[in-house]
C-alpha cells in the first residue's frame, strides 16, 4: 500500500509499505515477553499498527513505523524505543 505523512519538519514524505501482520507484540516476540507484566505498556503499546517501508520517494533511514490510533508515527526500528518521527498517517490502497 502507499503511504504518507507530514515528518517533524513539515515535509510530506511519501511512499509504499507493508503492514507488518507478525507484529512486534505477537505473542511468541521477545518485545511480547518482556511486557508481559505490565498491563499498562500493553494496553499503550496495543493503540500501535506497525509497517514496513518497502519504497520511499525521499530517503529514509527508517524502515519500520508504528502508527498509533491518533496517526502519529512512529520509528520503530529498535523497539520498544519509540520515537516519533510525524504526523497525519495516511493508507492508500
Amino acid at each position: 500500500m502507499k503511504f504518507s505523512f507530514i515528518d517533524l519538519s513539515g515535509n510530506t514524505i511519501s511512499g509504499e509499505c507493508e503492514e507488518i501482520i507478525n507484529s512486534p507484540l505477537a505473542s511468541d516476540s521477545s518485545l511480547r515477553a518482556a511486557i508481559e507484566n505490565s498491563i499498562a505498556l500493553e494496553g499503550v503499546l496495543g493503540e500501535f499498527s506497525f509497517y514496513q517501508k518497502t519504497s520511499s520517494d525521499q530517503p529514509l533511514s527508517v524502515s519500520r513505523f508504528a502508527v498509533d490510533n491518533e496517526n502519529n508515527v512512529f520509528h520503530s526500528n529498535q523497539l520498544p524505543d519509540f520515537v516519533q518521527i510525524g504526523t497525519k498517517w495516511k493508507e492508500y490502497p
